[in-house]
């Protein structure tokens, strides 16, 4: 089977000759063609060429670019199998036999090439020698057939490039577009890869490679094409070549220190690109299971392409086919992506099997570049950048546990000396200058695994069998199982309302969606959007106002900050005798009207911290994901406290801060820009406790103390063991309302406080 061995050259006669002397020495005569394009060499080069009787020359009179040259080459070649090889290279001992087994190993091989001591994307070997003699003597120790080392590629270097003709025939010729070189071949293998071939690099093969000749003469023009012909892939493909085909060694050596080679693994990678990454895991895991995830709809493409299950977002709730519980292991590399919808996390987390791995990537906000931008009054409209301890509070609140941490420190050679030592002296002496020379950091950790909490039942009013209210709130999520109901005394409704049909209050109305609403992160709208695509958060809201609803029954509710409106319908449905919902944004309230008005409610504009209505008006006051949005909490309190009615109810939900934002001091904003503060859970009882008695407390998504940074750092530090007994972890609970007095030693993410208004005001 004849190979046609195509080089382009210019210039750099020596280089040209010592490859073709290698060819001639290497290859088995009679097996190969060897054809040279020259683009108008000025160093004698085509002379020599034209005077070699085994060489046919295509002489250029100009530089007509490496991808033109080469399509030069192989419209002229006449093998079965197509060699694209630089210049610059020495071929070595058996090295076009090895190439050929792997090319030749099955049909949907498409293109193949060798391991060297110089070249990008992961092609190069830590090689000993350091003359040619010793290369040759180690490439020959090197080169023995071993088909377990063929690692299959998204894509190859074309500085050696082995195809079929076939293959090259499907795919065409390579795009002349890019000039004189660089991403010819990374578009050349793309398309391969659609077209249904693979690629493999045979690391059981070797060859030097001396690396970027023709440019390394002037590195300003190598700069100037690479970027041109990054930008001319980018309109082409419509993504980054060096983002899209990365292969994320950092994310691959935490999987391998968790894993054993050739354990059969369920692995899902969250912006997988076109799937290098996890070509790169199944390598050393031949068995595994990829999944991945990617917005871009022509990298998505090539992924699917190498046999990757594919998902076109990022939201656990579209990938239907990764049950929970099932994966081994998530590679998410950008996962300050989810630092606005934590729930979304938190839902993905749940995708793992106890115990399953996590790795995750973030922006380091202590980066001493970043940090001296802000410094110097910049407005960064970049990623979203965190402090390491705020990303591992978001991955502890979503359910990861035993977190550690790995830098990725700017090379030395690209350090800003200058702007480093400004950084230290802000930072103050004790600074972590290892954190501060990392542009980004992983966090890498396993999902929780523990057993369920029991609930007993309690003592409630109903008497010693049966459960209190509290009980009964924290459970009426679980539709499967029937709720014990315990004697109540309500209030007969209104005669101006008595004449409703009893009917109309029987079962609630299905909500209508507002699908031409968009959710922007601020107030929960209910389409369908929300319902795929921010489930927890939507279950969440849901919870709560399911909650409320148990206690409105014949009273007049104040709704504060109803928002969309939904919350406002449900309490109306729920039996309320009236409810009012109030928002200071008045496109919501109109929307709120549209969609939610029913007779016995009213929507209006309003500040919640100066309500227009007069003191003593309401039953009782809901207040959801509010208070943490007014400038002063305590001074919202006051106002609710001022529009109920003496011993009037007071239902308020927050997040923790404990769990949002366990670094913050209360001063300090939190990292959803909406929120002016946060409470931790005894700050915002401190507000409620002068104007109200607190009857109930619960919380929703509940994190074990175990898995908090600082817990775990106390303990180290005093000697203690990091783990707490199994048995007595909090599992993760989701959005279901559980009492507090349920737990010990651990903290929710979201506090609901049900008040009763103290008789006689503070004094009383």
């Amino acid at each position: 089977m004849l190979t046609s061995i195509i080089l382009v050259t210019y210039n750099k006669l020596d280089y040209t000759k010592q490859c073709i002397d290698s060819i001639r020495q290497r290859t088995d005569e009679g097996r190969y063609e060897l054809i040279v394009v020259d683009n108008g060499s000025m160093d004698g080069t085509q002379e020599w060429l034209a005077a070699q009787p085994d060489i046919r020359l295509i002489a250029n009179s100009d530089n007509a670019g490496f991808p033109r040259a080469c399509n030069q080459g192989l419209a002229a070649a006449a093998g079965d199998l197509l060699m694209l090889l630089n210049n610059d290279t020495v071929v070595t001992p058996s090295w076009l036999e090895g190439l050929t087994t792997a090319l030749l190993s099955a049909t949907d091989i498409g293109a193949v090439g060798p391991v060297t001591n110089a070249a990008s994307y992961l092609t190069s070997i830590p090689v000993p020698y350091a003359t040619m003699d010793e290369m040759e003597a180690f490439a020959e120790a090197h080169n023995r057939p071993d088909p377990a080392k063929w690692e299959e590629r998204v894509k190859l270097i074309g500085y050696c490039l082995l195809m079929k003709r076939e293959a090259y025939e499907q795919v065409g010729e390579l795009d002349e577009q890019f000039g004189i070189g660089n991403f010819e071949d990374d578009d050349f293998c793309l398309r391969m890869r659609l077209a249904g071939y693979k690629l493999l690099l045979c690391r059981d093969t070797f060859i030097h490679h001396y690396g970027s000749v023709s440019f390394s003469a002037d590195r300003t023009l190598f700069q100037q094409v690479l970027s041109e012909n990054t930008e001319l892939f980018k309109r082409k493909w419509g993504f980054d070549p060096a983002i899209a085909t990365t292969i994320r060694v950092d994310l691959l050596d935490v999987v391998k220190d968790q894993t054993a080679d050739g354990e059969r693994l369920r692995v899902l990678e969250v912006g997988c690109g076109c799937g290098g990454t996890l070509l790169a895991l199944k390598y050393r895991c031949p068995s595994a299971v990829l999944f991945g995830a990617e917005r871009n709809e022509q990298a998505r493409g090539i992924a699917e392409a190498v046999g990757v299950t594919m998902f076109s977002s990022g939201r656990p709730d579209d990938w239907q086919l990764i049950e929970d519980g099932t994966l081994d292991v998530i590679l998410i590399g950008e996962a300050h992506a989810y630092t606005a919808v934590p729930t979304q996390l938190t839902r993905m987390i749940r995708k793992l099997r106890p115990g399953g791995w996590l790795v995750a990537g973030f922006m380091n906000a202590k980066f001493y570049r970043y940090a001296n931008r802000l410094a110097d009054g910049e407005t960064l409209d970049d990623k979203p950048w965190l402090t390491s301890e705020k990303a591992g509070a978001m991955l502890a609140a979503a359910g990861v546990s035993e977190l550690r941490i790995t830098h990725a420190v700017e090379p030395e050679h690209d350090r800003d000396d200058a702007g480093l030592e400004r950084a230290v002296e802000r930072a103050g002496a004790g600074a972590d200058q290892l954190v501060l020379k990392a542009a980004y950091f992983l966090l890498h950790g396993h999902r929780m695994a523990a057993p369920a909490l029991t609930a007993k039942p309690s003592v409630g009013r109903g008497g010693s069998g049966s459960r209190s209210r509290g009980d009964r709130v924290a459970s009426n999520r679980q539709p499967e199982q029937k709720q014990e109901q315990e004697p109540e005394v309500r209030e007969q409704l209104p005669a101006a309302l008595a004449g409703e049909a009893a009917d109309d209050r029987a079962q609630p109305a299905v909500l209508k969606e507002q699908n031409d609403v968009a959710f922007t992160g601020e107030r929960l709208v209910v389409n369908s959007d929300v319902k795929s695509q921010f489930r927890d958060v939507y279950d969440e809201h849901m919870v709560r106002y399911e909650a409320a609803a148990e206690y409105v029954h014949g009273l007049h509710v104040l709704d504060a900050a109803c928002g969309a409106g939904y919350g406002t319908r449900m309490l109306h449905d729920a039996g309320a005798a009236s409810v009012t919902g109030v928002d200071i944004d008045p496109e919501s309230v109109e929307l709120a009207q549209r969609d939610y008005g029913h007779p016995g409610m009213l929507f209006m504009q309003g500040d919640v911290l100066c309500l227009p209505f007069a003191s003593e008006t309401f039953d009782a006051v809901v207040s959801f994901e509010t208070i943490e949005h007014v400038a002063s909490g305590a001074a919202w309190i006051r106002e609710a406290a001022r529009v109920l009615k003496p011993g009037g109810l007071f239902i308020v939900s927050t997040p923790n801060r404990a769990v949002t934002n366990a670094s913050n001091y209360f001063e300090e904003q939190p990292f959803n820009p909406h929120h002016r503060f946060e409470y931790r859970t005894s700050e915002l009882i401190g507000d409620l406790l002068p104007m109200f008695t607190l009857e109930e407390l619960y919380g929703q998504n509940w994190i074990d103390d175990s898995q908090f940074a600082a817990m775990r750092w106390l303990r180290q530090t005093n000697g203690m063991a990091l783990e707490r007994e199994e048995r007595l972890r909090i599992e993760q609970t989701g959005s279901e309302l559980l009492p507090f007095h349920a737990f010990r030693s651990g903290e929710p993410m979201y506090v609901v406080a049900v008040c009763r208004k103290r008789i006689g005001g503070v004094d009383g």
